[in-house]
């Protein structure tokens, strides 16, 4: 390993990176896009910036495409780690760690939040020193039974946006509050486990977030932002954060998820292999 590979990744990602932090949330947050580099070349030196536990991890893909994804996402990730490190150190230096629940964080920089998503074709990353914050990324070309899944996972006004339009543009309408409910839940520390009913959303032209769990605030310590993308549907949701009460427990049960949502294995239609951080 040297530190021509780190700068080779970091001349990599510099060259395709591009700003989508929505203008609403400028001010409090970071949010980058970058596409997966169809080069053939570029995942060896990503490789050589990750860890042993982190090659380990790729090794378990069934195929060179997966791997390969899941290697440019990771080096991607702590791209981003030296991007708010703001140091010349070498990028398999930039070690995050994660919580029980998943979250990234760099024991470093314990204040400052960080969110990472993906699909197919390419990586968000974002962060904010301000605020708690989530992103999601979402390939909306899927085919599935949008209504009967909004049904099943959404309150009943998300619900009715879904079913009130068809096409594509019900896909959409699904995969824009589908991934405002998975950022909302990141904004938290939390997974899907937590449940998609913890948070309702309107969309544009009026995008607010109608519920939150009280145990963080309530809506009004949340803000919802659509992210600009041609191929998918992107968001972010940013959280001013809350001092939770002491008994955590008490703040747990005050918005306690439906049986069904805390089945995961029920939402399994919507696991991408290649996704996560």
């Amino acid at each position: 390993m040297t530190r021509n590979d780190s700068e080779w990744v970091n001349d990599l990602f510099a060259a395709e990176a591009r700003d989508c932090t929505p203008a609403s949330a400028q001010r409090a947050v970071c949010v980058l896009y970058v596409p997966v580099s169809r080069d053939p070349e570029a995942t060896r030196p990503c490789a050589l910036v990750l860890s042993d536990s982190e090659l380990e991890k790729a090794a378990l893909f069934l195929t060179e495409h997966g791997k390969a994804h899941f290697i440019q996402r990771r080096a991607f990730r702590r791209y981003c780690g030296a991007l708010v490190v703001g140091s010349p150190r070498h990028l398999s230096e930039i070690d995050f760690k994660e919580t029980e629940q998943g979250r990234p964080y760099l024991p470093d920089l314990p204040d400052v939040w960080f969110s990472f998503s993906s699909f197919r074709s390419g990586f968000l990353g974002a962060w904010s020193s301000t605020h708690a914050i989530g992103v999601d990324i979402e390939e909306h070309t899927r085919n599935l039974e949008a209504a009967e899944l909004a049904q099943r996972f959404f309150s009943q006004s998300e619900a009715k946006a879904v079913e009130g339009v068809g096409g594509l543009a019900r896909l959409r309408t699904f995969f824009q509050l589908w991934s405002l409910k998975e950022a909302a839940l990141k904004s938290i520390g939390e997974g899907l486990p937590f449940g998609l009913d913890a948070f309702e959303f309107e969309l544009p032209p009026n995008l607010r977030v109608v519920h939150a769990p009280r145990g963080h605030g309530g809506s009004e310590r949340f803000e919802a932002h659509m992210i600009e993308t041609t191929d998918a549907c992107a968001a972010l949701v940013t959280h001013e954060r809350y001092p939770r009460p002491k008994n955590n427990l008490t703040a747990a049960t005050a918005d306690r998820p439906s049986e069904k949502q805390k089945q995961c294995d029920e939402m399994d239609f919507l696991h991408d292999p290649l996704a996560g951080v």
